[in-house]
Parts: structure tokens; sequence; C-alpha cells
């Protein structure tokens, strides 16, 4: 790239490792309304480039990717330090937009000491982390807050209840911009992939589906107790779990345990879900804690019948879906049943219209207002 092109106002956009999770999926959104709006953008990966996951964004802007494995990050962040201080001394970065607590803070650090002084720093909160982490975890996120939250220009929460958590465990933040800004989606990229053919859903019996990766948080445990409760019930139903992570062999047990091997299965990580929530009886969330679901506004675009647990902020006040407390396996039990039971061909209307509220370029102009 030519030194003329450097010093381009580039608007950075930082990733972590990580493909497929909800705060990259904002991430890539927010990069393709760039895109559209005619900016210089670039993703900034902190994995490398073997790893096969944002090759697809060349095409459509500038992609870096950090030049060591990601094992060596999580086994001592501050390798990321020198890699960052290189990619932003070598273009001229008029926005940066990031959204885990870490490399929110690393970032802040750069524009505090010097080295992003002319950049708008721009930061999204991916959990509400003082319900979810505890002890020396949470100490080294305060830390994190603490080292680069100081000089930040603006700071989203995805609901009121995130930014009240934060607040009160982060009082001098309450001198920070710190705004409540609803997490979009991209109905477009939806409707052209919620129409592609998966030949194994041509002819199958009809199934529960729920997606995440394979954490305690997601709850995927309640759900199959609760479906155990409905097995009976509803004997031709099944019950796929898209998606992967460390705790499969724990819920592969369980399955076992309830011989339900035949009923329930793990369908692993899967790059188009849309099909699967389409075809589905119900789509349900069952969620420990979230920042806010991605994957439940996700169901709503594709399905009338949506169960959520009330894992974040916000999700007791959205139209149509049948909702239950968290950690509660009789309680979602009875909330898929009425989604099961009930005629819901009038939420369509009602999904539709909330949604068209959180479109990706509402987001970004949301953001541009405030800073």
């Amino acid at each position: 790239m030519t030194k003329k092109k450097n010093n381009i106002d580039w608007f950075g956009i930082v990733l972590s490792d990580t493909f497929g999770g909800g705060s990259e999926l904002q991430q890539i959104n927010f990069f393709k309304n760039l895109i559209k709006q005619d900016q210089y953008c670039m993703i900034i990966c902190l994995g490398k480039k073997n790893m096969g996951c944002w090759e697809f964004m060349e095409q459509k802007g500038k992609v870096v990717y950090f030049p060591f494995g990601s094992k060596l990050v999580k086994l001592n962040f501050l390798l990321l330090y020198p890699y960052l201080i290189y990619v932003f001394s070598r273009y001229k970065i008029k926005y940066t937009f990031s959204t885990q607590t870490l490399i929110n803070s690393a970032i802040g650090l750069f524009k505090r000491i010097g080295f992003l002084k002319n950049t708008k720093v721009v930061v999204r909160e991916s959990n509400s982390i003082f319900k979810l982490l505890s002890g020396v975890k949470l100490l080294r996120y305060k830390l994190g807050y603490k080292i680069g939250y100081q000089k930040v220009d603006l700071i989203i929460c995805q609901t009121k209840f995130m930014k009240e958590q934060l607040l009160e465990s982060i009082p001098w933040l309450k001198k920070k911009k710190v705004e409540v800004i609803d997490n979009p989606i991209d109905l477009e990229d939806i409707a052209r992939k919620s129409v592609v053919q998966i030949p194994e859903l041509s002819e199958v019996p009809p199934y529960i589906v729920a997606a995440g990766s394979l954490h305690p948080k997601k709850g995927f445990d309640i759900l199959i107790d609760a479906f155990y409760k409905l097995k009976d019930k509803w004997p031709k139903l099944n019950l796929y779990i898209l998606g992967e992570g460390a705790q499969r062999p724990v819920l592969e047990e369980r399955i076992e345990t309830l011989k339900l091997g035949n009923r329930i299965f793990l369908k692993g990580f899967q790059t188009n879900v849309f099909p699967f929530f389409k075809k589905a009886k119900i789509c349900v969330m069952s969620s420990r804690i979230e920042g806010f679901p991605n994957v439940l506004l996700q169901m709503m675009s594709q399905n009338n019948s949506v169960v959520s647990t009330v894992s974040a902020g916000g999700i007791e006040k959205i139209p149509g879906i049948y909702t239950c407390p968290t950690k509660d396996v009789e309680a979602l039990a009875i909330a898929i049943e009425n989604a099961i039971t009930n005629d819901n061909s009038a939420k369509r209307t009602i999904f539709d219209e909330y949604l068209e509220k959180r479109s990706v370029k509402s987001f970004y102009e949301k953001i541009m207002a405030e800073i």
C-alpha cells in the first residue's frame, strides 16, 4: 500500500480471534455498512491469517492480521500492545470501534498516552461482566477499565440494565459519554442466507432449535432437562443445538444419562443458522446471562414461535416472544409448551415491525451522531 493511501482517514474495527460470536457479528455488520458509506475501513484481526476467518472481508476493505498464534495472546494479553501500536502508527485512523473490554482498554490506553490522540475511540460493552465474573477474573477487567477507559469517546451499552450495572460498578464512568444503543440486525444479509437450501433439512421430523457456543452461560443443560419433561407429550419432536464449545462432553453425558441420544442432536458450528431457524417448530434461547442475545433477533427474523429466558435487560419488553426466568427448568418447559400449543401466526407482523427499528444503518447513524 502506498504511503499516500496510508494517510487517508481510516475507520479501524478491532476484532478478536474468535469467529462467529455475537460481538464479531456486530463488528462485521458495522464494517459492511461503512463500506456502503464509501469509507476507508480496515478490520484489525487479532489472529493469524491462516485461521481462515476473515479473508472473505478482504475484497470489501482492508484486513490486517496478528502475526502470532492467538494462544499467545490468551497467555499474555500484553503481547497485543506492540502489534496494535505498529498498526496504528502506519495508518491515519480517524475512528476505532471495538467490542471486548480488554481490547477496548488497550485502544483507550493508546489514546491516553498519545498514539491515537486525534482518533475518536468508540467501544461497545459485550456483556454484563459484573454479573458474569467474580474474583481474579473480575479484578482483571476492572483494571482494564481503569487503565484504558479514561480517554474513550463513547461507551455503548446494549441495554439499560447493562449501563446501570456498569455505572454502579465503575462509578467514575458517569463522567464519560455512556449511551444505550440497541444491537442492530442486518435483515438484507439474513434474507439472502435464509433461502439457502440445506440438504439435511429436506426431510426431518419436527424439531426445536437453539444456537450458541457450548458454554455454561448459554443454559443448554437447562434446555435439555426441559426437553426431557416434554418428550413423552411430543414423541416426534427433536431438539437441535447448533454450536461448538468446551461444554460438549458435559452435554453429551447429560443426553446419554437421559437416554435422549435419538432425540437431541448437537449439530456443531453452522456457517448459516437461518434455514435451521426457519424450518424449526420453535426457536429457544435458554441462556443464564447475556449482554443482549443477537441470536434472539435472528430467530425472530425467521420464526413466529420464539422462547427466551429473561437473561438480559430488555428481553421482557420484546413483543410477541414467550419468556421465562433464567435457570428454571420447569418454567422453560412451560414456555416451550405454550409456544407449541398456541397459534403464533400473527407474530410475523409484530416481529417484522420490531426488527425494522434495529437496522445497521440506524446503529451507525446513532454512533456518528454521538461522536
